[in-house]
């Protein structure tokens, strides 16, 4: 089932071409649509203009889906490449603003991105329209050939792909990290991310189903610090300065 806001949200045009445009995302997310001048002070601001979607709050933070990065191919292999490994796909069971599937494209990989909040969904698939149009440049271009996107909780979604037979070979997962003091407060990006979809409660149900669903492997971002998710030791981990990535070996299926 799709998560809805955790927080009030209104539809915002930036100008008045772009009220058409307003109104169809109003109309589709089932959220009102308010004047640029007299949005509710205490409600995020879904922002459509010439730029494509933001949310954005009345003090004028600002999140986007993380379309920058389907543009900029590293060189070499960097942690999170490595951690994936040579993959036909990757499911990203919680593509979030999609940083982590946007990466994984531009250098290569086949990503289906499953997002369960219909209102960062649509932040995820205006940047796709945006890059596939053109609009973020040819490598961004090429970066969007290679993404799919699904609305909908990633368990169901993964285990109608096992059922089916037709396992991707790595389950990416990025469930959203608990706050524990002043040390873990985020930055105002992410602060305002995490006012929006609220803590994911669900993630030894889904690492679960993660592991009956890969082919080859789940891999699982953490806090470098953080414990094992859901308690479930790893077979391996790569450590970097601030991140860590979980890795675990896929549930054997029966004949």
């Amino acid at each position: 089932m799709a998560r809805q806001p955790a927080v009030d949200v209104v539809v915002v045009a930036d100008g008045a071409q772009d009220e058409g445009a307003a109104r169809a995302w109003a109309a589709r997310l089932g959220l009102t649509l308010a004047a640029p001048d007299a949005p509710s002070a205490d409600a995020l601001q879904l922002r459509v203009g010439a730029d494509g979607l933001a949310l954005r709050t009345a003090g004028g933070q600002e999140v986007r889906a993380a379309a920058h990065l389907l543009g900029r191919r590293r060189p070499g292999q960097d942690l999170l490449a490595r951690a994936v490994g040579p993959a036909g796909e990757v499911v990203d069971a919680t593509a979030g603003l999609g940083a982590d599937a946007f990466h994984l494209a531009a250098g290569g990989t086949r990503v289906t991105m499953v997002e369960r909040v219909p209102l960062v969904a649509a932040l995820l698939e205006d940047a796709l329209e945006r890059a596939r149009g053109g609009a973020l440049g040819a490598e961004a271009r090429a970066a969007a050939a290679r993404l799919a996107l699904t609305v909908g909780d990633a368990r169901a979604y993964l285990a109608q792909r096992a059922a089916a037979a037709d396992p991707p070979d790595v389950v990416l997962l990025d469930p959203m990290y608990p706050q524990r003091g002043k040390a873990a407060l985020p930055g105002k990006g992410m602060a305002l991310f995490r006012e929006l979809v609220g803590e994911d409660p669900d993630v030894g149900e889904l690492l679960a189903v993660a592991l009956g669903a890969a082919a080859r492997r789940v891999v699982v971002k953490r806090p470098l610090k953080a414990p094992p998710l859901a308690g479930v030791k790893p077979s391996g981990s790569l450590r970097g300065t601030t991140t860590r990535y979980d890795l675990y070996a896929p549930r054997r299926r029966g004949p």
